[in-house]
C-alpha cells in the first residue's frame, strides 16, 4: 500500500517494496503514510489495481472508512489493551482500547502515564490497532491536570471502552 501511494503521488524517490525488512527508512515511509491518511481514497485505488484476497480488501475498506487519526492521551495500560481518551465525531470524550500487533503499547511506549501520542487508529479483525507509527510528546503533567484527566476518564467510562471501529 505504501509503495502504491508513493508511486501514485511521487512523494519520495525511493522505491518502497512490500517486504520486510524494507530498505527504505522509517522517516521516508512516514512521509508517504502522511499522504495516505490525508487522501484515504488512495486505498480504493490500491484495491482496484492490486490482486488481493477478499479478506484483505475488506480490511482495507474498513481502514479507509473507519480510521481515526489524531492525538490521544494514554491513561492506563490494561492486560488486553492500552486505554486512550479522545473526542469522538461529536466532540465528546470517549475511551478506546488499543492493542499492539506484536507488542503491547506499554512495551512500545515505556513511559509513565499519562502520555500524549499522535497516531492513526485502524480496525483489524474486530480490534483497534494503530498504523505502526506513534509520535510521543514529552510533556509532564501537574497534579491539577492529572486530576482533570481522571475526571475525563470517569465521565467517558460511563460509555464503556470502545474496542472495535468496525
Amino acid at each position: 500500500l505504501m509503495g502504491f501511494v508513493n508511486e501514485q503521488k511521487r512523494i519520495v524517490k525511493a522505491k518502497i517494496k512490500p517486504e520486510y525488512p524494507n530498505d527504505v527508512s522509517d522517516v521516508i515511509i512516514h512521509k508517504v503514510r502522511e499522504v495516505l491518511w490525508e487522501k484515504p481514497e488512495l486505498i480504493d485505488e490500491y484495491i482496484n489495481k492490486a490482486e488481493l484476497s477478499q479478506e484483505k480488501i475488506d480490511i482495507l475498506r474498513l481502514w479507509r472508512t473507519k480510521h481515526k487519526k489524531g492525538m490521544f492521551l494514554v491513561l492506563e495500560y490494561q492486560p488486553e489493551y492500552a486505554v486512550v481518551i479522545a473526542p469522538n465525531e461529536q466532540g465528546e470524550d470517549r475511551l478506546y482500547g488499543i492493542k499492539g500487533m506484536s507488542n503491547s503499547l506499554a512495551n512500545i511506549l515505556r513511559q509513565d502515564l499519562p502520555v500524549m501520542i499522535e497516531t492513526v487508529l485502524i480496525p483489524f479483525k474486530g480490534k483497534i490497532i494503530y498504523d505502526s507509527y506513534i509520535g510521543t510528546f514529552p510533556i509532564g503533567y501537574a497534579k491539577g491536570a492529572k486530576a482533570l484527566f481522571g475526571e475525563m476518564h470517569a465521565k467517558a467510562a460511563e460509555h464503556g471502552i470502545i474496542t472495535s471501529l468496525d
